[in-house]
């Protein structure tokens, strides 16, 4: 199995973009890139730095980009309500586990169901930006959204993968306290309803780490699809780097707010428009500039803002996670003298990998913050609704 040439599922965006537009012909291809280059983005693992080149190398033809915007964003428009009636799915399972009192279950649904929305709102966006666009829009600012989203979609795998690790340590738990109930059942030391307990408790495990399960495997095809593979390739998806910590702490946002409105997609559209015949229509248009570049301004603010505030909430999640290090050290070494059983090593297991998880969902909203903040300095639009409601 390999890649197709071209995804459909990448034809949204760069439909509305390629129509007529010259710089459709200096569309990417495997000779512009070095022999091992070309080798790492042909084999069966994509990592996070390929996106680009991978969004780039298998967008569909110029041939297939001339169907419609509407056939084209159909797409996205049914990733969004899937993702949304995902979203919407895993917060009543998340409802029904917290009023069972299975707090372990209630946090794996909910923690996938902000993934599916966080998703949903890119599709949202894909779509509302590319319904704005005129056909003429350089194919960079297509392969701007489209990676950008690839990123996005990576990152929560990242987290959906992870999650099904704590998922199956879980199952894990409860097994081993279902099979100690019947244990000590068999000793005359537990009651039917004990290890009827024990074994709902395993149950409710079990369809935890299903579903996070099925999230990931939905997730993953939706990515092949996006950068060329077939739906079920059996690909790795890399790890998603580690945020920037020295780049992050040294964004001058003055300098990167000139940056951003000379940028700005948007108003370099409004910028190459021809003049207007009569003076209303020119003070439409300047007014349009003026709005347009204030909405950049505020919006470059607002994402500096989330960026500083990620930040300091990387630090604190940081010293629980290297808290959390030394504790399973620690348990490591009781466990291998014998001074805990395997029940509080297996609990103890769980909240380390918990904690990984928050370090890696830090790590991410962290980097995410960072990446919105420089494609909005590129000239990508990053709305503020979109920016806050995927924060982690």
């Amino acid at each position: 199995m390999k890649r197709t040439q071209f995804s459909l599922c990448c034809l949204g965006v760069a439909a509305v973009m390629a129509v007529s537009s010259p710089a459709a012909a200096m569309a990417a291809s495997l000779s512009d890139y070095d022999e091992a280059t070309q080798e790492k983005l042909l084999d069966d693992t994509l990592e996070y730095n390929e996106i680009r080149a991978l969004v780039s190398l298998f967008n569909p033809s110029m041939q297939q980009a001339q169907i419609t915007m509407d056939d084209s964003l159909s797409v996205y428009r049914n990733g969004m309500t899937e993702y949304k009636d995902r979203a919407a799915e895993l917060r009543r399972e998340a409802d029904k586990a917290e009023d069972d009192g299975d707090l372990q279950a209630y946090a794996t649904y909910e923690m996938n169901a902000q993934i599916m929305n966080a998703l949903a709102n890119q599709y949202k966006d894909v779509v509302e930006q590319s319904e704005r666009m005129s056909t003429q829009r350089s194919i960079v600012s297509a392969e701007d959204m489209l990676t950008r989203a690839v990123q996005q979609m990576v990152q929560g795998y990242a987290q959906l993968d992870l999650g099904c690790q704590v998922a199956e340590k879980g199952v894990e738990l409860a097994q081993a306290a279902y099979d100690s109930a019947l244990t000590q059942q068999s000793l005359g030391m537990a009651t039917d309803a004990d290890v009827k307990s024990a074994a709902n408790s395993l149950a409710s495990a079990q369809a935890g780490l299903k579903s996070a399960q099925d999230s990931r495997a939905s997730l993953k095809s939706s990515i092949c699809l996006m950068t060329g593979w077939d739906y079920d390739a059996d690909i790795t998806i890399g790890a998603v780097p580690e945020p920037d910590l020295e780049a992050i702490d040294s964004v001058d946002v003055a300098s990167d707010t000139e940056r951003a409105v000379n940028n700005n997609y948007d108003l370099v559209s409004l910028r190459h428009e021809s003049r207007a015949t009569s003076t209303v229509k020119q003070n439409v248009r300047d007014r349009n500039l003026q709005d347009t570049e204030a909405s950049v301004c505020i919006a470059m603010e607002s994402l500096y803002e989330t960026l500083q505030q990620q930040r300091t909430s990387w630090d604190g999640v940081d010293a629980a996670w290297q808290k959390a290090v030394n504790d399973k050290a620690a348990l490591d070494q009781k466990y291998q003298l014998g001074m805990v059983g395997r029940l509080e090593y297996l609990q103890g297991e769980l909240t380390y990998l918990q904690a990984q998880s928050a370090k890696l969902s830090a790590d991410i909203s962290l980097r995410k913050a960072y990446e919105d903040y420089l494609w909005q300095v590129k000239g990508v639009t990053v709305t503020s609704t979109e920016s806050s409601g995927q924060q982690g």
